[in-house]
Order: C-alpha cells, then sequence, then structure tokens
C-alpha cells in the first residue's frame, strides 16, 4: 500500500494488517489503533477449535485427553476412564488454559449405538476441525472408512497407535532374542501403513504414543503436526495453549510469537508513551512488558515453570539456572526493567537496520520510526534469547529422560 495522507506503509506487517491498522486509526485516532492492537494481539483467546478423538473401544481415547491437557482421572475437568467402554456417548473436554480448545471424546465407529451407517450423521462431523483416530492394534475396517470420509470432506486427520509401551515391555516375554526399542516401534510403525494401504491411506502419518508417557515417543510430535496444519489464528490459539517439550513445538512458539512483533512495534510507535532518555524516542513500554511475560509463560521460563523443571530434573532451581547458563530469568518485565533493558540493549543497532516505514499519522515520522525499530529489536532479542534458554532446558529433559530409559 503506497503511503499517503492518514495512511502508513509498515515493514513486515502483512498487507490486511496494515489496512486495518489505517482503518482504527482513521475512524478513531491513537486510541482506535491501540483497541485494535490489544484485540488482535488477544484474539487468539477467542478462537473456538473443536478436536475429535475417536477409535475404537480401549484404543485410549479418554486418557488421550486427559493426557494433552496434563489432567489425571479425579483432577476436575478430567475425562472418565475405564478398563471397560467409557465413551458411549459423545462427550466434550475443555482444555483448562483455554476454554474455547475443545477436545471432543467420541464412540468409536461400528459400536452398538453408532453404526456406519448412521454415524457421520450420528456425531456432526462438519464441525471439527480435525480428527484423531487412536488404535491400541491394527487400524480397522471401521477406521480406514472413517479416515475416507473425513478426507473427502476436505479435512485433516491423524493416525495414532497408543500403549506402544505395552510392547516394548512384553518383548522380553514373548521373544527370546527381545529386539531393540527402535526396532520394535518400527515394526509397529510399518505395520500400521501396511494396514493403511489397504483402505488408499498410504499417504497418511502414523505417530506412536503411550499416553502415560507423554513426554516420550511421538506424542509432541503430534502436537507439532496440529500446529504446523492449523489455520493462522488457529494455530496460534494451539501453539500458545498446548504444552510440549520437543524442539519443533518450541520453535513453533517462536515462529508465532514472531509475527506478533511489527504489530505491537507499529502500536508503540504510534502511541509511544514513555520517553528514553538520551534516544529520542518514546516505546510503549507496558506493552512490551505484557508481551514479554506473554514469552516467558511460553517458554517454560516464569519463576513457577522453572521451579517445576528443576524438580522433575532433580535440582535446585539455582543450579539448573548456572549449569545451563540461564539468561532471561533475571529479566525484570516491569516499567522500570523494562526501560532499563531498552537502555542497554545496542539501539543503534536497531536505528542502523535499514525498515521502510512511513507514518505521517504521527507527529514526528523519525520518532516513529525509531520507536518501531527500538521495539522491534529489543523483542526479538527477547524473544531469541527465551528460545535458547527453552532449547536448553528441553535439551536437558531428553538427556534425563534417555538416562532413565536406559536404566
Amino acid at each position: 500500500m503506497a503511503a499517503g495522507p492518514g495512511s502508513a506503509e509498515i515493514s513486515n506487517v502483512p498487507a490486511y494488517e496494515e489496512e486495518h491498522f489505517v482503518t482504527a486509526f482513521t475512524d478513531h485516532g491513537i486510541a482506535g489503533v491501540q483497541k485494535y492492537v490489544s484485540e488482535r494481539l488477544d484474539a487468539w483467546r477467542h478462537i473456538p477449535l473443536d478436536i475429535a478423538v475417536t477409535g475404537k473401544t480401549g484404543a485410549g481415547k479418554s486418557t488421550y485427553i486427559n493426557a494433552i491437557r496434563q489432567l489425571k482421572v479425579g483432577q476436575e475437568g478430567a475425562a472418565y476412564t475405564d478398563v471397560k467402554e467409557a465413551t458411549k456417548e459423545i462427550r466434550s473436554y475443555k482444555h483448562p488454559s483455554n476454554k474455547n480448545i475443545v477436545f471432543w471424546d467420541l464412540p468409536g465407529v461400528g459400536t452398538d449405538n453408532f453404526k456406519r451407517e448412521n454415524y457421520l450423521d450420528q456425531v456432526n462431523l462438519k464441525k471439527y476441525d480435525f480428527f484423531i483416530i487412536l488404535s491400541s492394534e491394527r487400524f480397522s475396517e471401521d477406521d480406514g472408512w472413517l479416515a475416507t470420509e473425513i478426507k473427502q470432506m476436505g479435512k485433516r486427520f491423524y493416525f495414532v497407535r497408543t500403549k506402544v509401551q505395552i510392547d516394548i515391555v512384553n518383548e522380553p516375554l514373548s521373544r527370546e532374542t527381545p529386539r531393540q526399542r527402535e526396532e520394535i516401534l518400527d515394526t509397529i510403525r510399518n505395520d500400521c501403513k501396511e494396514n493403511l494401504k489397504k483402505h488408499e491411506l498410504s499417504d497418511s502419518d502414523v505417530y506412536l504414543i503411550d499416553n502415560f508417557i507423554p513426554d516420550d515417543f511421538d506424542f509432541d510430535n503430534l502436537q507439532a503436526k496440529i500446529i504446523k496444519d492449523a489455520p493462522q489464528l488457529k494455530r496460534e490459539a494451539i501453539a500458545f495453549s498446548l504444552s510440549g517439550r520437543t524442539d519443533e513445538i518450541i520453535l513453533q512458539k517462536k515462529i508465532e510469537l514472531e509475527k506478533r512483533i511489527p504489530i505491537i512495534a507499529f502500536a508503540s510507535a504510534v502511541a509511544g508513551a514513555v520517553p528514553l532518555p538520551g534516544l529520542g524516542t518514546s516505546v510503549d513500554v507496558g506493552l512490551l512488558g505484557q508481551e514479554t511475560r506473554l514469552y516467558k509463560k511460553q517458554f517454560g521460563l516464569t519463576d513457577e515453570a522453572i521451579k517445576k523443571s528443576a524438580q522433575i530434573l532433580g535440582m535446585r532451581e539455582e543450579e539448573l539456572k548456572q549449569k545451563l547458563d540461564l539468561k532471561t530469568f533475571l529479566l525484570n518485565c516491569t516499567t522500570k526493567g523494562m526501560i532499563v533493558l531498552l537502555r542497554e540493549i545496542a539501539i543503534e543497532e536497531a536505528a542502523a537496520e535499514a525498515v521502510k516505514f512511513v507514518i505521517p499519522i504521527i507527529g514526528s515520522a523519525v520518532s516513529g520510526v525509531l520507536s518501531y525499530k527500538t521495539t522491534s529489536y529489543c523483542l526479538r532479542n527477547i524473544l531469541e534469547e527465551m528460545y535458547q534458554d527453552s532449547v536448553k532446558i528441553n535439551k536437558k529433559f531428553s538427556t534425563h529422560l534417555a538416562q532413565a530409559t536406559a536404566v
């Protein structure tokens, strides 16, 4: 969009976002821009997302729904599980940290009250964003039929083989010469894929999980794939609501958080409320602090999360911080702390960046440019450091898990 009276040309901001900024300013001035930015950054919390979990009796549907929400039977909101069939009717379970994400526990195709001929209408197949089809053995004819119907509707589905730890534990009991863990998993995966070929679903991915060990196998890989496949705002909702310790999930969170930076930087340029002495500009320090707190929560770097990680790893908090050389735990998200940080970061490097940015809608284009660059540069540095700290913790968890598995 060409810059003109009452408009803005914003680096790295999608055209549709730019249009919203201009409209908000034209209609309501700076207050309109602030309102739009606040609503836009918070939009992911209000996006409805319906995830269907299905499969035959005993596949572990209810247990999976508890595991992905980090709940156990007996806790508030947990799905009921039993050795007998627990899912005889459609049940819904909200995610504890985002009530708009709903997991639907669907009876498997072919059960007494959910025959194939009526199944699609009974479960209202069209309402779900995507489907997770679970099996604790081979995928059945009914599973294949359901996947084909979902595919014809243009929706995504994921095949998940559960209870793989049982196969590994039982290996020495059933074979004179037990196979190694990876060979067992490869055999299970290949068997699932061979069975799916019969239903012309050979291009489908298969995820191997154990609901009681969500830190192992493909549990987090499945979450990462769901995040990748979702449309933009739904992708933000999933990425910021689900937790996981794989590098892929951490990276997906970083990618989604990076997309917010140009929006925040523009809002800071328009409404910068706190002058930075000696730097010739003002920024919206409150907005920076708010976003930084979101980074901490998403990457598991809050005080509470660090304490929990240290306990799991059998370390003291200070020991964890020192051994992994964590840098962002010292970050102070208060107004004073953010001002100190802004002055410490190499602002001259931010100002030297080539950014195409014209703001005729505010009084000083020069000040606006510097505010945009300062905010953007600061957030990118904070985000990168928090991402690296989270990766360090994740690596430590991976090592810890590998050692525990080997024992």
